[in-house]
C-alpha cells in the first residue's frame, strides 16, 4: 500500500518540473509545489474569466469555460492556503512516502515521542489537515467532473473552427514578426475567443489535477486507521 502517501502534489509537480529533487527533498518539493501554485495562479490571472458576447450558441459554451476556470482558481486558492497553513505536515508525508502502513504509524509515533510540546506532535497535525482539506477536495472533485464534459464541447469547436484557427495562429506569427497590430481580441472575435475558451478549460484541467493527487492522498490517509485496525 505504498500508494497512498504520494506526498501531496509533489509527483505531478516534479514530472512537470521536468527534474527529481536532490539533496534536502523536502524543501525542494515544497518550493517545487508553491511554484507551481504560483505559477497557474498567475496564468489564470492573466488568462481572464471574462464573458462574451460573439455568437448565441457557442457564448454558453465560452463563458461556461471562464466560469469554469475562474471557479477553479478560487479553489486553487482555497488549497494553497491550507497547504501553507500545514506546510509541516506535506513535509512529514514526503519524507515518508516510501513507508508501509504500519511503518508509517511507527514514524508518527516516534515523532510524537520526541516532541517536547502538544502542539510540536505531527499525529494531531495530520488530522488537522485532512479536516482542513476534505471541503477543497469535494469541490475540486465536483469540477472535475465539469472539466471533462466542457473538454469535450471545447474540442468540438477547435475541430469545427480549426482552419479558421490555424489562420489565425499563423496571421499571428507574421504580425509578431512584423509588429503589426490587430484590433481583434479574444472578448469581441469568435476564433481568438475559441483558443482562449480551450486554454481556459486546459488550464483549470491542471489545477484540477494537481489538487486531486492532495484529494487522493487524504482519502488514503482515511483508511489508513481502518487497514491497521483490521490487522490488530
Amino acid at each position: 500500500m505504498n500508494k497512498w502517501i504520494l506526498a501531496p502534489t509533489f509527483a505531478a509537480i516534479l514530472a512537470t518540473s521536468g527534474c527529481m529533487s536532490t539533496g534536502n527533498d523536502q524543501q525542494a518539493a515544497t518550493m517545487d509545489r508553491n511554484q507551481a501554485i504560483a505559477s497557474l495562479s498567475t496564468e489564470m490571472e492573466e488568462l481572464g474569466f471574462n464573458k462574451v458576447e460573439i455568437q448565441p450558441g457557442v457564448d454558453d459554451v465560452l463563458n461556461i469555460c471562464a466560469s469554469v476556470l475562474e471557479r477553479q482558481y478560487s479553489v486553487m486558492e482555497q488549497y494553497r492556503t491550507q497547504a501553507e497553513n500545514h506546510a509541516d505536515v506535506q513535509a512529514f508525508l514526503f519524507a515518508h512516502k516510501d513507508k508501509k502502513p504500519e511503518q508509517l504509524k511507527l514514524a508518527i509515533a516516534e515523532f510524537d515521542a520526541g516532541a517536547t510540546k502538544e502542539d510540536e506532535k505531527i499525529g494531531p497535525k495530520i488530522n488537522a489537515y485532512q479536516a482542513a482539506i476534505d471541503e477543497v477536495a469535494d469541490q475540486n472533485a465536483e469540477l472535475a467532473i465539469e472539466i471533462g464534459k466542457h473538454l469535450v464541447q471545447v474540442g468540438y469547436l477547435t475541430t469545427e473552427y480549426g482552419p479558421q484557427i490555424a489562420q489565425m495562429t499563423a496571421a499571428n506569427t507574421l504580425k509578431s514578426m512584423f509588429g503589426s497590430e490587430d484590433e481583434k481580441t479574444a472578448d469581441n472575435d469568435l476564433v481568438k475567443a475559441i483558443v482562449r475558451a480551450k486554454d481556459q478549460i486546459m488550464l483549470a484541467r491542471d489545477a484540477n489535477k494537481l489538487i486531486t493527487l492532495e484529494q487522493e492522498t487524504i482519502e488514503a490517509i482515511d483508511g489508513l486507521q481502518a487497514e491497521l485496525d483490521a490487522k490488530s
